[in-house]
């Protein structure tokens, strides 16, 4: 078993280039937590041990022995996607999201006026929740996609990892 206690870097370093890549399936509710078992694509046992505040973010590299690096790739997942209209109700739709999600512990992505929240209990729920807030010049859909494929979360987004909180 490999014991993994610190993220190396991000596959996209050059220093990582040449290495043959063994991808391990993170999904949503797992990226925050400090410890985990997993298993990689290659069926390499590797145990997961690392610092408070720490996240797996896609492309995130665990271990790497020369040859071949260990590869963190987020699994495509359900996500109400919200996008909001440009006007004066942008900013009190987004507090609005950001606060009824945060409560529930759901980081949100957010990319210009797009809204990705992933769905933690069921995509009908998720939906009912956010068009119930009754914003009328919003759009919500359900989709599958990889959280933070395209941007991962900005460094202090995710304290919630750094142990217990009061609401």
């Amino acid at each position: 078993m490999l014991i993994v206690t610190s993220i190396l870097g991000h596959v996209s370093e050059l220093r990582f280039a040449t290495r043959r890549r063994e991808p391990i399936a993170v999904a949503f509710s797992d990226a925050g937590k400090r410890r985990l078992r997993l298993t990689t694509e290659g069926g390499s046992d590797v145990a997961v041990d690392l610092p408070r505040g720490s996240y797996l973010a896609d492309g995130a590299v665990l271990d790497d022995d020369g040859e071949r690096v260990i590869v963190v790739e987020r699994t495509a997942e359900e996500m109400v996607v919200v996008r909001l209209a440009e006007g004066p109700m942008l900013l009190e739709q987004a507090v609005t999201l950001g606060n009824v999600f945060g409560t529930q512990h759901v980081v949100v992505e957010v990319v210009g006026s797009t809204i990705r929240i992933p769905v933690t209990t069921s995509a009908e729920i998720a939906l009912e929740t956010v068009m119930g807030l009754g914003f009328d010049t919003l759009e919500a859909t359900i989709e599958t996609a990889r959280p933070w494929a395209d941007a991962p979360p900005r460094v202090g987004a995710l304290t919630h990892t750094a142990g217990g909180h009061s609401h």
